[in-house]
């Protein structure tokens, strides 16, 4: 396999014939994109697969690939159900229209056991997006009404699908002049993609900050979060998010502009504004109010963390400072639609086989190996991995039936190759027999346990 840029797709042999699935790319760029060639190719290949046409596609085929045995699974899951008793089933369930389980924080299920995403993107149709871009352009004008520094707002970034339809959906639609703020991962850390992709972002035409924490408190904080909660990401995230107020509150920039709601897109409703309203965005799970001193263990102090600490109420108050989520405003600001923009905009993304990463898109966490770990945790703790947010995204978007996402979830929820745990224990300087006694404490047993084999197996089956 031959990568030039990291788009899937496939060429035939001969190269004859080119189908672009809904857009044109000129010959003379062609070399530019990410090839994938293999010994046995199709006659006709789709240059681009990150189209929403595309997207939809690759679901479906690799749904397909799991049909052949989707009986003999059925069979065998309908006795292990069973003989799960009632008690645990009212514990551990599944939407009733997408595939999202109840495990996830800040996720409501109604009566009929809909989970509140499903239930707040139920009408899309019937949304007054007119009346939303009114909203959207006059909290635009507030903000130009309001600059002191010659920035109008910021945008946080990290270079991928979401950050980059941010960042110029602010500037080429809104008019807006943004200030980029990027919190970046050690260079032990950050990968080469994702390089390439916060550079390929600024040289769109961006003015950009990159702050930068002192590396080696990182990692004493990864491992911490990693050993204490299973959770490495637990301070990373406290800084990526951190970021952007601290540089508005420094800066005197009126306006944060964030991308997808959590309670719409995931249904975490902790996150307290099904509107536009990113203000509380520091009470989600994630953030916990956006204190940082649980951090303060081996020898770290509060002058080793001011990055991590989120602006209080009363510095947001201050600095009169508004938040919002970008992703309430626009119709079609979707995974996949982003995708799809990116990969025209320069993006490189994910060529790594669906197994090894738990993730059928390749389009998400581009600067991080780690987030696959990480990811496998949440498996572990929750029942539930990126595959499974995919898929509930795109059963509500009605790119494929919830009996198609069963199938992709089934196949690649939760995976991680060896090579990213082995990568992830060399950083941390930890054992993999260490990795491995984490990851089986921090399993949840109230939706794990061990068929007739001794392999684990999720109580409640997925159906």
């Amino acid at each position: 396999m031959e990568s030039i840029d990291m788009i899937s797709k496939k060429i035939s042999k001969d190269k004859k014939n080119i189908v672009f699935p809904s857009f044109t790319v000129k010959e003379k760029d062609i070399e530019k994109i990410t090839v994938h060639s293999s010994e046995k190719c199709d006659e006709e290949i789709y240059i681009n697969e990150f189209t929403v046409e595309g997207f939809t596609k690759k679901l479906k085929k690799l749904s397909r690939q799991s049909q052949e045995n989707k009986e003999n699974l059925k069979q065998t899951q309908k006795l292990k159900s069973n003989a799960v008793n009632k008690e645990e089933n009212t514990k551990f369930k599944y939407c009733k229209k997408c595939v999202q389980p109840n495990t996830r924080p800040g996720v409501k299920f109604d009566e009929n056991d809909i989970c509140s995403a499903c239930r707040l993107t139920e009408v899309p149709d019937e949304t007054d997006w007119a009346k939303r871009r009114e909203e959207l352009n006059a909290i635009a004008d507030w903000a130009r009404s309001r600059n002191v520094s010659g920035y109008d707002c910021i945008v946080g970034v990290s270079g991928g699908k979401d950050s980059t339809r941010q960042s110029m959906y602010v500037r080429d639609e809104l008019g807006l002049k943004p200030l980029l703020v990027s919190c970046t991962y050690p260079p032990e850390q950050q990968t080469e993609r994702g390089a390439h992709n916060i550079s390929n972002l600024i040289s769109l035409g961006f003015d950009c900050i990159c702050v930068s924490p002192n590396p080696q408190i990182w990692k004493v904080l990864m491992k911490q979060g990693f050993m204490k909660f299973g959770n490495w990401c637990k301070s990373t995230e406290m800084a990526l998010y951190a970021s952007a107020p601290h540089m508005a509150v420094a800066y005197h920039i009126p306006l944060i502009i964030l991308g997808e709601n959590p309670a719409i897109a995931l249904g975490d409703m902790d996150v307290g504004s099904t509107g536009g309203d990113a203000n509380k965005m520091k009470y989600c799970h994630t953030l916990g109010g956006g204190d940082p001193s649980p951090l303060l263990i081996d020898g770290i102090t509060e002058k080793d963390i001011i990055f991590y600490r989120y602006p209080s109420d009363d510095e947001m108050e201050w600095a009169n400072l508004r938040l919002i989520y970008l992703g309430y405003y626009i119709k079609d600001f979707t995974r996949f639609k982003n995708a799809e923009f990116g990969i025209k905009h320069g993006l490189k993304f994910r060529d790594d086989p669906l197994e090894d990463i738990g993730d059928v898109y390749g389009c998400e966490a581009l600067d991080d190996d780690f987030v696959v770990e990480n990811q496998m945790f949440k498996y572990l703790k929750f029942g539930f991995g990126k595959v499974t947010d995919q898929a509930s995204e795109a059963i509500r978007l009605g790119m494929i039936t919830r009996e198609e996402a069963i199938e992709l979830v089934r196949k690649y929820d939760g995976k991680c190759a060896d090579r990213f745990i082995k990568r992830f224990c060399n950083y941390l300087e930890i054992t993999l027999e260490e990795f491995w006694e984490v990851a089986e404490k921090f399993r949840n047993s109230n939706i794990w346990e061990k068929d007739c084999n001794g392999e684990w197996k999720l109580k409640v089956t997925l159906e």
